[in-house]
């Protein structure tokens, strides 16, 4: 079978596996086991594995569901910070991460998701869920920072056996609804709505957030209808999705608008993932404006490292079959949050010196390369198409992680052997509309 085939097959497997379980009452909004991530070790992505190679995989698929267990212990010091003004009025909520640097001295937020202010969003409420250590010195009154305390330990056991017991008696000892009860993303997910739920007042109109799929943003979506029917849930795919995109599968506790950027991403989503012409809407993106910096001339590598041997051997086979040598140029680029990893410098090191064996210095140093490559689960060669570059997609896992033209129409793919793709664009726009203004979250995001 082709890769396009596989992807299909295990598109058309999550979706019946959603609506089987739906139909049994689960929680598939909340659900680990139902939130099929593409990449990562999850226990969705474990039964992806599983379908797709059979029982040889039944191990791994129990060593993830073990820790994804164990990992409720580790949810037991979340808390929320910030005061808010009792006579302040909100009438939406904009949820989304929240980092250290993103803060401005003057205690207000720069999203890097919508490209937007807090301050200049009147009348809304930030949840930030936040991934630092380190609290930034002023928080405005309209932000609510929700965040790990400093712990010694990182595992409390206790919480874990008390979290257990109340899931035995929440799923009425059915062992059917415990085993998607008893995750780490049902235990994160409630208790994320358990700090959020206080404001959602009847004032609250709309609630919008970068959106992923993930089990804590359905349960937010999900319960905000609960208690007020008359809430918008809105949710904005940031990011180009996935080339597997299984975690988008429309299912109880998806928002009822989901803004997309591009037209093969709304042709991707109602052909194959259920949803509606109602429910979708492109719009420009605020993530991906038209002016960012170079991404020529690189070999990027993703957060979560592939095969070592895969990538040597790849760009060793790229470079003996390319008589220019352009490649050899190209400069190795690690991902921002892998700088310190060990296994990320060792591979770097290989790279550069596989590089330097098959250095082209006939170029000079003034030539300009339109080329990268791109490693991995990864969706940047997708924006590095809409910006003219030339893209090669480096993949340990096609099925996981290459573009198909029958999921993206506007792809162009070309297998250069087992595990390397060229992409080409076929028409400029229709995987991302870059955006070039702010305005466009104010008067058409939230609308």
């Amino acid at each position: 079978m082709t890769v396009s085939n596989v992807q299909l097959e295990l598109i058309d497997k999550a979706k019946k596996y959603l609506q089987k379980k739906s139909n049994e009452n689960v929680n598939v909004h909340s659900s680990g086991r139902c939130y099929f991530q593409a990449w990562g070790a999850t226990p969705g992505y474990a039964i992806l594995k599983l379908w797709q190679e059979g029982f040889k995989k039944i191990f791994y698929t129990f060593k993830i569901f073990c820790k994804d267990i164990i990992s409720i212990s580790s949810f037991y010091n979340y808390y929320l910070i910030n005061e808010l003004e009792t006579n302040n009025k909100y009438n939406k909520i904009i949820l989304s991460w929240g980092f250290k640097n993103r803060f401005l001295p003057d205690g207000s937020y720069q999203d890097g998701y919508f490209k937007i202010n807090s301050k200049d969003t009147n009348g809304a409420l930030w949840f930030l869920i936040y991934n630092d250590e380190v609290l930034p010195e002023k928080i405005n009154n309209n932000i609510l920072i929700f965040t790990k305390s400093k712990n010694i330990f990182k595992y409390n056991f206790f919480y874990l056996l008390k979290s257990i017991i109340k899931k035995i008696i929440l799923s009425k000892f059915s062992l059917k609804r415990f085993f998607h009860k008893a995750s780490g993303y049902t235990e994160f997910s409630d208790i994320v709505w358990n700090e959020l739920k206080k404001f959602i007042k009847d004032d609250i109109k709309t609630i919008i957030m970068p959106y992923e799929c993930q089990p804590f943003q359905n349960k937010i979506f999900k319960t905000c209808k609960k208690m007020n029917s008359n809430i918008k849930t809105i949710g904005y795919v940031h990011s180009f999705p996935p080339a597997l995109p299984t975690n988008y599968i429309f299912r109880d506790g998806s928002p009822e608008k989901l803004i997309l950027s591009g037209d093969d991403q709304y042709y991707c989503f109602k052909k194959y993932l259920n949803w509606t012409n109602s429910q979708l809407k492109i719009l420009p993106s605020t993530k991906y404006s038209k002016i960012s910096d170079n991404m020529s001339g690189y070999i990027y590598l993703p957060y979560a490292l592939p095969s070592a041997d895969i990538i040597i051997k790849s760009l060793q086979n790229l470079l003996t079959n390319n008589k220019e040598k352009i490649i050899s140029n190209l400069i190795v680029k690690n991902h921002l949050l892998t700088e310190n990893s060990k296994k990320h410098l060792k591979l770097i090191k290989k790279i550069n010196n596989l590089l330097l064996k098959y250095k082209n210095s006939s170029l000079g140093d003034g030539y300009t390369n339109r080329l990268s490559i791109f490693i991995g689960s990864t969706s940047s060669p997708i924006e590095a198409l809409e910006r003219d570059l030339e893209v090669i997609h480096i993949c340990d896992d096609p099925v996981f992680q290459s573009y198909s033209s029958e999921l993206w129409p506007s792809i162009k793919v070309k297998k250069i052997d087992n595990n390397i793709y060229k992409y080409q664009l076929l028409k400029k726009g229709n995987l991302i509309q870059l955006g070039d203004s702010s305005k466009v979250f104010k008067e058409d995001y939230l609308n």
